[in-house]
C-alpha cells in the first residue's frame, strides 16, 4: 500500500477521450485510489468503492462495503497508511485564501486546509472535486449547477475535466457522452453557468471547534452500496 502508487495512479488512471478531432479538448476523470482493499488486503477494483466522510475508499468486492461503513476512520487509516500533508494556501472549496480560521480536513490520504468550518462538510460531500482542485489548482471550475448533457441538476462527485475546466454532470456515466463532443459540452456548461443565479459571496465563519473528522464507528456519508459504481 505505497503512497506512490496512488500518486502515480492519479496521473495515469484518468479517462482520456479518443476524439477524432485532434484539436478537441481532452476529457478525463482523475482518481485518487488506495492500492489494496482495507478489509481483505486484496488488490482493489476501480469500479468498486464506498463514498464516506473521509473520501472514496476503493474495495475488492461488494461484501466489503458494509464493513467499511461500520468504522470509516479505521478503514481509511488502513487504506491510506501514509497521509500526505498538503500546505495549500487557497481553499479548494471556496477559492479563498487560507487564513486564521482555517480547519484541517483529511480525504483519501491527503491532509489539507479549508478556509473555515463551513467548508468542511462541502469538502466531505464533494470529495472528488475537492481533491481535483487541491491537486490541480490551475483548473477552472465552470460551476454549472445543471448538467449540460441531460438538463438535470448536477450530482456530487459527478464531473469531467475537459481541457483545463471542471464540468459538473448529473451522473458519472455521462462522461462517455462528454467524450463524444467535449468542446460543445464545455461551451454549453459555460453558457448554463453564465445564465444561472450567482451564488452568495463566501464569508469565512469564525474559527470554533468543528469536528475535523467523523468519530469512530461513524456511518459513512454518500451512497452506501450504491457508491460502488461501474467505470468512474
Amino acid at each position: 500500500m505505497l503512497r506512490s502508487f496512488a500518486t502515480v495512479l492519479f496521473v495515469t488512471v484518468a479517462l482520456v477521450a479518443q476524439s477524432p478531432d485532434p484539436k478537441a479538448p481532452t476529457v478525463r476523470v482523475p482518481v485518487f485510489p488506495n492500492s489494496t482493499c482495507p478489509i481483505m488486503g486484496k488488490k482493489i477494483s476501480l469500479p468498486l468503492f464506498v463514498d464516506t466522510l473521509m473520501g472514496r475508499i476503493y474495495i475488492c468486492c461488494k461484501p466489503c462495503i458494509r464493513k467499511i461503513q461500520r468504522d470509516v476512520p479505521t478503514a481509511h487509516e488502513t487504506a491510506f497508511p501514509v497521509v500526505e500533508e498538503v500546505a495549500n494556501e487557497v481553499c479548494p472549496v471556496s477559492g479563498e485564501k487560507v487564513g486564521a480560521d482555517a480547519v484541517a480536513v483529511t480525504l483519501q490520504g491527503f491532509r489539507f486546509s479549508v478556509c473555515c468550518a463551513d467548508c468542511v462538510p462541502v469538502a466531505q460531500a464533494h470529495h472528488q472535486v475537492t481533491l481535483v482542485k487541491l491537486r490541480e489548482p490551475k483548473l477552472v471550475d465552470v460551476g454549472n449547477r445543471t448538467c449540460p448533457i441531460d438538463g438535470k441538476p448536477v450530482a456530487a462527485n459527478a464531473f469531467a475535466v475537459v481541457g483545463d475546466a471542471i464540468v459538473h454532470l448529473s451522473a458519472p456515466a455521462l462522461v462517455a457522452e462528454v467524450e463524444k463532443a467535449p468542446a460543445e459540452v464545455l461551451a454549453k456548461a459555460r453558457a448554463i453557468a453564465a445564465k444561472q443565479p450567482k451564488a452568495e459571496p463566501h464569508r469565512c465563519k469564525p474559527a470554533g471547534k468543528p469536528a475535523e473528522q467523523p468519530a469512530k464507528k461513524s456511518a459513512a456519508a454518500g451512497q452506501g452500496e450504491a457508491g460502488a459504481e461501474a467505470g468512474r
